[in-house]
């Protein structure tokens, strides 16, 4: 019985450590007028590009322009972009110890016109007038030096994609301020911040070379003095990060999760590592030839799934399932993040979209 209580004691409270609440854009219809450019850098995005601008156009609000960053595409995501309503901008080459998408949000910023910048990814799109909502709480915020960035709802459809499901947890654990112990940073997939601000900081021209960008500006925003504010993006912005297949999905997690690991407070990364280790335990001794209380660590095991089910229903479309087998996607997790770490021991790079990162 001594092993199903320190499980219980100390994994249920470490995950609450990285994860409390989620809190999202309330809905509220527009009642602020907002200078804004939105920058969206686009490589071979002409599957993605079409759902993003008719979302954008479903708003009340207006922006300023939308300019699409055509970085080097193959595919007609320029023609898309334009027969769509955007400006598209034709990426300058990629110089040296520049990241493709830094290169191109540096362009986008370089040429905008309005007083603030909204950077998207392609591969996100706004929810019933979720743009209206996020106008609606910068505005509501009164504060000049507010930097905002929204984790996108992560809209799955295909089995594999479910187990994304701890390094999402753990992205959002690491980046958005959303338990006891850690602090608001940002999300690259979403991120709203004042013109003024975003060159005084350097922009994105100062984390040129970073894999994680959003982790490097951060720093630099919050040594500027900014205030950064982290939402989810439930019912406002969604995303389908992996429709290609899980090679895909496996590749994305591996070129970026060992640098964000890296970049964590010690107090996320001990939270995470005692979570992570009770939830293995507890799965492990279930299975174990002796038996350490096996109706005990059963409801263990049950209470971890229903911890699941309330920390990840608030970043995805998971299944209940998916909270039921955990096992399986926390051994995908610990495969990729391993594979990720041997690479960057290795001095290796992961290729992605056709560059080498």
């Amino acid at each position: 019985m001594i092993a199903p209580a320190l499980l219980c004691a100390l994994g249920l409270p470490a995950g609450f450590l990285l994860i409390r609440r989620i809190p999202i854009c309330a809905s509220a219809p527009p009642h602020c007028e907002i200078s804004l450019s939105i920058v969206i850098p686009a490589r071979n995005e002409e599957g993605n590009l079409p759902r993003l601008l008719q979302s954008i156009a479903m708003a009340g609000v207006r922006p300023t322009e939308i300019l699409v960053i055509d970085d080097a595409s193959t595919d007609d995501t320029a023609r898309i972009g334009r027969s769509l309503g955007a400006t598209v901008i034709t990426s300058d080459p990629l110089p040296v110890g520049w990241t493709g998408k830094a290169w191109a949000c540096h362009q986008g910023a370089q040429r905008a016109t309005g007083d603030n910048l909204l950077f998207l990814d392609a591969d996100t799109f706004f929810v019933d007038r979720g743009l209206d909502r996020l106008v609606v709480r910068w505005c509501g915020e009164q504060d000049p030096g507010l930097v905002f960035s929204l984790l996108p709802y992560h809209v799955m459809r295909c089995p594999y994609e479910q187990l994304s499901i701890f390094f999402n947890l753990l992205m959002a654990a690491g980046a958005g301020g959303f338990g006891p112990v850690s602090k608001p940073r940002l999300f690259g997939q979403c991120l709203l911040i004042a013109k003024e601000i975003y060159f005084a900081v350097g922009g994105h021209a100062a984390v040129r070379g970073s894999v994680l960008e959003n982790l490097t500006l951060s720093s630099l925003i919050c040594a500027s003095g900014a205030r950064i504010l982290c939402l989810g993006g439930r019912d406002t912005l969604h995303m389908r990060m992996f429709p290609q297949g899980l090679g895909q999905m496996s590749d994305s997690w591996t070129k970026a999760f060992i640098h964000g690991a890296a970049a964590s407070d010690g107090s996320i990364l001990a939270s995470a590592v005692v979570w992570i280790s009770a939830l293995w335990s507890t799965a492990l001794l279930l299975i174990a030839p002796r038996d350490f209380g096996r109706l005990s660590l059963g409801f263990v095991y049950l209470m971890f799934s229903l911890q699941l089910a309330w920390l990840a229903r608030q970043l995805g479309s998971y299944r209940f399932l998916t909270f039921l087998l955990y096992p399986l996607p926390l051994a995908y997790y610990c495969a990729v993040f391993g594979r990720s770490a041997a690479r960057r021991g290795l001095h290796r790079k992961t290729v992605w979209r056709g560059r080498e990162v």
